[in-house]
């Protein structure tokens, strides 16, 4: 409850668009939790997170089937910032899947990977206007709920595709959200990268970083606020308490995020199509580490969320 009313006191006070010396001159830290909505356990872990560890965001996914739940969680939890985890590769469209073709496949499902819709993109086969159609279908439901976004982020990174990006950015202005998620991640030289795994994702982060770099001046045209920084690509999946610690002691001045993917292993979670399991309870409990909780303290970083990131 402690941490809780620190992060209200933060959130309350913290004004990004003064950008002064004393601002840069602190760390900050959002840390935000993806797939809200996906399962009944992980909505449960993300609130678990927040009030008993250092979650401070979440993005909210308005086509998964625990969406209903995650809204009123999110209601009774106000100082949980939240905002909308965009969609376009796994489950049904909100929008007809009659008026979105080129995002769905013959039964109206999403594709499922960032990669086929990144190949759709390069053959001419995804249309903006589609995009931003299934986009505006996500905000009016998550708006018509009660909840007006704080910010946007993709799910599977999606936005790091140019056209996806294009479409984001006229819709999220039109609909007032005033933040999106960096995609670009600063490269740790410290990892001792000896596993597949983490060789393959950091091999893919470091590929989305070169196209989120190919449209940084993009990005710094459209007005949205980004933080400096954004950590969790490379490690999606593979957390453990050595590496947590070591990022939370080397953050650099001004605003970081740490993207997560807390919830519980059950049957639902299994059925989701998820490649995420066992490792979301991991994420969940270390989120929850008083060791990693004393570091924030220690390193004297402040724990906010995209609330008053304008």
């Amino acid at each position: 409850m402690i941490l809780k009313a620190k992060l209200e006191e933060a959130t309350g006070n913290w004004k990004l668009e003064t950008r002064n010396s004393k601002l840069f001159s602190m760390k900050y830290l959002i840390v935000n939790a993806d797939d809200f909505g996906l399962t009944v356990g992980v909505n449960r872990a993300i609130i678990e997170g927040h009030l008993e560890g250092i979650i401070t965001s979440a993005t909210l996914m308005a086509n998964m089937p625990a969406f209903d739940e995650a809204v009123e969680l999110a209601k009774s939890t106000p100082s949980l910032g939240v905002g909308l985890h965009f969609n376009i590769t796994q489950g049904r469209p909100i929008a007809d899947a009659d008026r979105v073709r080129s995002l769905v496949d013959e039964s109206g499902q999403f594709f499922g990977t960032s990669t086929a819709l990144m190949l759709r993109a390069l053959t001419g086969r995804l249309r903006r206007d589609e995009i931003e159609l299934e986009l505006a279908a996500q905000i009016a439901r998550m708006m018509s709920s009660g909840l007006a976004p704080t910010h946007i982020d993709t799910h599977k990174h999606s936005h790091a595709i140019p056209i996806v990006l294009d479409a984001i950015v006229t819709v999220a202005k039109e609909s007032a959200i005033p933040a999106i998620r960096r995609l670009s991640q600063p490269m740790d030289l410290r990892e001792n990268i000896w596993s597949f795994e983490l060789i393959s994702q950091a091999l893919g982060a470091a590929t989305l970083g070169v196209l989120c770099r190919l449209q940084e001046e993009k990005l710094m045209r459209t007005g949205l606020a980004k933080t400096e920084a954004l950590y969790g690509i490379a490690r999606t999946g593979l957390w453990d308490r050595p590496w947590l610690l070591r990022l939370i002691a080397g953050l650099s001045q001004g605003t970081s995020e740490l993207m997560c993917h807390p919830g519980y292993d059950d049957a639902q979670l299994r059925a989701a199509g998820t490649r995420l399991v066992a490792s979301r309870h991991l994420e969940l409990e270390l989120l929850k580490d008083h060791a990693v909780a004393q570091s924030i303290r220690t390193h004297g970083v402040e724990l906010i969320n995209y609330g008053k990131f304008k």
